[in-house]
């Protein structure tokens, strides 16, 4: 496993570990959860899949830039 990023929430976590398995990507989450919400959570991925979620990273956060909230558009 390789480590992809690291979260300041849970919840910020199991959205990712939700976007990379809705790719086909195997990952893993380490560190703080629901029951101990101390510190960080480390999301690690399949490491032949490392440079697939890193793109799929980078496009998202491409696409947030552009994205039109309510009170812009």
């Amino acid at each position: 496993m390789a480590h992809l990023a690291s979260v300041d929430t849970p919840f910020e976590a199991k959205v990712l570990a939700a976007r990379l398995g809705a790719e086909g990507i195997l990952w893993e989450l380490r560190g703080a959860s629901d029951v101990y919400p101390v510190g960080q959570t480390h999301v690690w991925v399949d490491e032949e899949s490392l440079a697939d979620a890193r793109e799929l990273l980078l496009s998202d956060a491409v696409e947030a830039v552009f994205d039109v909230g309510p009170e812009e558009g």
